[in-house]
């Protein structure tokens, strides 16, 4: 069992390289460009209201370089069913405001409210917390957005905050619930040094 998904297996490689495999999904450090790419498929209309992208969402290529998609801030997963490759979610973490790693993710339209946005966010909270060491994970979600509340609440984070109020990359600001994840037990496991730092 790895962190909360039981079956997991994880993988750790040069370069950045790591995967989670779950139930039904195996998540992946992705390369930029693929990151992008992957974005643009799964970020609908209300997806992109919600995220605050607008209709050029943030996929527009800013330079030619192609880095897996990891770091010091943070690192960013697309999740694909293994059996067909289809590109099912995209999940990660990175340092929010207050210093701390604060998730997201964004699940392709065809497979929302079907269990896979919580196993992605379920594999991405054991990575986080018993490979990377990161002892507390954060979030924000739009006060009346239910989808992303039931999200949080079912890999285990609680609110904190509910008189928040977030300003969205188009400049829009919402009513939003910070939420929190902690986890005591965390414990860095990977060798590499540039990887997120909790």
């Amino acid at each position: 069992m790895f962190g909360q998904v039981a079956g997991a297996t994880f993988r750790c490689g040069f370069g950045g390289f790591h995967s989670a495999t779950g139930p039904r999904l195996e998540l992946t450090i992705p390369r930029r460009k693929e990151l992008l790419d992957v974005w643009g498929q799964l970020a609908d209309a209300e997806a992109r209201f919600r995220l605050g992208w607008g209709e050029d969402g943030p996929w527009v290529e800013q330079d030619d370089t192609d880095p897996m998609v990891i770091a010091d801030e943070g690192a960013e997963f697309v999740g694909r069913d293994p059996q067909t490759g289809a590109v099912v979610v995209s999940v990660g973490f990175g340092r929010g405001d207050d210093g701390f790693m604060e998730v997201s993710g964004l699940v392709h339209p065809a497979f929302r409210r079907l269990g896979f946005g919580r196993e992605a966010l379920n594999l991405l909270c054991a990575i986080a917390h018993q490979h990377f060491g990161i002892v507390e994970l954060r979030a924000k979600c739009e006060a009346d957005n239910e989808a992303s509340r039931r999200w949080l609440a079912s890999a285990g984070f609680l609110p904190v905050d509910a008189s928040l109020v977030h300003t969205l990359p188009d400049g829009r600001s919402m009513a939003a619930i910070r939420w929190r994840r902690l986890d005591p037990t965390a414990q860095r496991r990977c060798k590499h040094r540039f990887m997120p730092i909790g």
